[in-house]
């Protein structure tokens, strides 16, 4: 049915109208309230040259036809009549409202009332700009960008970043808290803690001052083959001294003869 009015249109159009082109559309239209539960508005429409023609009136259930132009209006009018009196046409047009009712919790549940968690590192950069002593607060991966992250300093809080939030790529947001470690002791720790919609309660991680984890990795690994080359050579110095003192001296060429 959508189809036949297209194409009788056009002939129509064709063969009444001076213009030689001619743009048939079928729009329908889902647009939502302000909040979750407010309005939705649905429409459904057929457009001659960015004009509409006929569209459907879901306070009465009908199609009604609109202002067109004169020569058209008879076929028109024509098609408004046989969209109404067909039920397969009026029960498409029904489940297609319903579905744009029913997505309005999808929309929300995807986009205003959408919650991501976020990630977190705290680290040490190797390199910076400025060459000062700087911890990093790496946050990532969280939505949507309202987001709060301190620095504690031994129990006591430093400061709250008001670092700019960067949109991702994958519709996430992330932030970069950096603080001065000039004025660090060996025994200060620093915590980095995140206050974010999507967590229940707030998240954070520890630093302190000395040795990362990789380079206590690194020293462990250096300390035991450090640990396995020293008992080779004592084994072989203790065997060498074994042998000298038994007076036992290996005879030139004797392996020649045997």
């Amino acid at each position: 049915m959508r189809g036949s009015i297209a194409g009788l249109l056009l002939v129509y159009s064709a063969i009444s109208l001076p213009a030689t082109g001619f743009v048939m559309q079928e729009i329908s239209l889902c647009s939502f309230g302000d909040d979750k539960n407010g309005s939705v508005t649905f429409g459904y429409y057929f457009a001659f040259n960015h004009q509409y023609i006929v569209g459907y009136d879901s306070k009465i259930n009908m199609f009604l036809p609109y202002q067109s132009i004169e020569q058209m209006m008879m076929v028109v009018r024509r098609f408004t009549t046989q969209f109404n009196t067909n039920p397969d046409m009026l029960n498409y047009v029904k489940s297609e409202e319903k579905r744009c009712k029913n997505e309005i919790k999808t929309f929300w549940n995807y986009t205003v009332e959408r919650r991501e968690r976020p990630s977190m590192e705290v680290f040490v950069p190797d390199q910076n700009e400025d060459n000062l002593p700087l911890l990093i607060c790496f946050v990532w991966g969280f939505y949507p960008d309202n987001i709060a992250v301190y620095w504690i300093k031994n129990n006591k809080t430093v400061v709250k970043t008001e670092t700019e939030v960067v949109q991702t790529g994958e519709w996430s947001y992330q932030v970069v808290s950096k603080l001065d470690l000039r004025d660090a002791l060996p025994t200060d720790d620093y915590t980095c803690k995140v206050e974010h919609q999507s967590l229940e309660e707030p998240m954070a991680k520890t630093w302190r001052a000395g040795l990362t984890s990789i380079q206590i990795i690194k020293i462990s690994v250096s300390s035991v083959i450090f640990a396995l080359g020293l008992i080779v050579l004592i084994s072989g110095v203790v065997c060498w001294r074994n042998a000298k003192r038994s007076g036992y001296t290996p005879i030139p060429g004797y392996n020649d003869f045997n």
